[in-house]
């Protein structure tokens, strides 16, 4: 029989996308101090990359790595735009303590910045990345190292010929996992067949193995998050009409060890997309909720965000916070970005152990940017969210119809969220 749901109500005080990352700025634009008790951003040290758009933003150890992205002509908001040209290969690194940047070798592939395409073990980064053949058509798929300590790359093999992996660690080992079982060939949601297994890799071999098959079946919005023994996997029903129904996510754990799934009780949450790894908890720190609209009303509104633990199956509601118009303030680009004890998403940074919100400053720029990285480091200052490049659209956020030429630009903000009362 499966687990029945535990809930409990998660008590806290209120204060307060690697794709396009569009981003919009508000008042208190420029830097200046926002009025929100959230702080404000500050210039980082110029770097030696040139201007581009969507770079790789990774953490390691004390630094962040900035890599890759595309030098191409910058797509205008909500155009429709040719495919870029392949990610260029440099890359540098930045230290937040002595504001300083230090070149790194260049990487034998192109580095793109798609969501969950790269993860770290130790001082290594590994990344995978698709590349589109403007002549061909087709689409490639690269996966190389970088040791940070050593400053050297390796090529290694990509997990198969699929370009819809995503990657995380499962205790130290790396697995590629699908986003979705959906065959989009046909034009329909129905599931593949058979199902492709999610992968698990061996770096001292530079192969691949296939996980044991999750217990959860043909589903789509599948999240699987690394834990220290293993991963939870979180994912929808894959169904003929979604929508018709409340959603409803389930969830499994894997002992990586033992090769066995274990199912936990399913959340009340819209989707388990959004959900990352904050100390031995599983956060979704998404607002909003949806109640099924007009045609399909669910008759209460489901949240998008919310809190799992997975030692006990617990899930749990996300503290109260202010309430927020979709347009009014900037969101951090590029999903979540997560540290030790803090997931900023959207608008919001959320101090899981205290439960405490903080809103993102505005944008530090006066001018629409689109196309920008985020990353986050824990430091002794506290932990600190940085923002690089990007393009810059003047003119859009008054009239988008007389806007100017967008520039690629290679300007670099720093946030550090504010400490948790006590």
């Amino acid at each position: 029989m499966k687990p029945r749901a535990r809930w409990v109500a998660a008590a806290g005080v209120a204060l307060l996308a690697a794709g396009c990352g569009e981003t919009a700025a508000g008042p208190g634009a420029g830097g200046s101090p926002t009025g929100n008790d959230g702080g404000s951003w500050r210039p980082v040290a110029e770097s030696p990359l040139s201007p581009r758009e969507a770079p790789l933003t990774v953490t390691v150890g004390d630094r962040i790595l900035v890599m890759g992205g595309s030098d191409g002509p910058p797509c205008p908001p909500n155009a429709d735009c040719v495919a870029p040209p392949p990610p260029l290969h440099d890359g540098a690194a930045y230290d937040p303590a002595a504001d300083s940047w230090t070149p790194i070798a260049d990487a034998p592939e192109p580095v793109g910045g798609g969501v969950d395409t790269s993860v770290v073990v130790g001082d290594t980064v590994y990344v995978s990345t698709v590349i589109f053949n403007l002549e061909g058509g087709r689409t490639s798929t690269t996966f190389q190292s970088y040791d940070a300590a050593a400053d050297t790359w390796a090529e290694l093999t990509p997990p198969d010929e699929s370009e819809w992996r995503y990657l995380t660690v499962a205790g130290d080992r790396i697995v590629a996992y699908r986003g979705s079982h959906e065959d989009y060939t046909g034009g329909t949601l129905e599931p593949l067949d058979p199902l492709p297994a999610d992968l698990v890799y061996d770096a001292a071999a530079d192969t691949w193995a296939e996980l044991p098959a999750d217990p959860l079946g043909p589903s789509y919005d599948r999240r699987l998050i690394g834990t220290d023994g293993g991963a939870v996997l979180l994912a929808s029903d894959l169904v003929p009409n979604p929508g018709v129904d409340p959603p409803v996510v389930h969830a499994a754990t894997l002992d990586l060890a033992a090769g066995t799934w274990t199912e936990l009780p399913d959340g009340d949450v819209v989707s388990g997309y959004g959900f990352s790894r904050v100390g031995d908890l599983l956060v979704s720190a998404l607002e909003e909720s949806s109640d099924g609209g007009e045609v399909n009303n669910w008759g209460r509104g489901i949240p998008y965000g919310g809190i799992l633990d997975p030692a006990t199956g617990t899930w749990s509601t996300l503290p109260e916070r202010a309430p927020r118009d979709p347009l009014d303030g900037f969101m951090i680009p590029v999903g979540n970005l997560t540290g030790e004890r803090t997931i900023v998403s959207g608008a919001w940074a959320l101090d899981v152990p205290t439960l405490t919100w903080s809103r993102v400053p505005d944008s530090p720029d006066d001018e629409h940017v689109q196309g920008q990285s985020a990353a986050f480091i824990d430091t002794s200052a506290g932990g600190q969210v940085m923002l690089w490049g990007g393009s810059r659209w003047p003119g859009w956020l008054e009239d988008p119809e007389s806007m100017g030429d967008g520039e690629l630009i290679a300007d670099g903000w720093i946030w550090t969220v504010p400490a948790p009362p006590g």
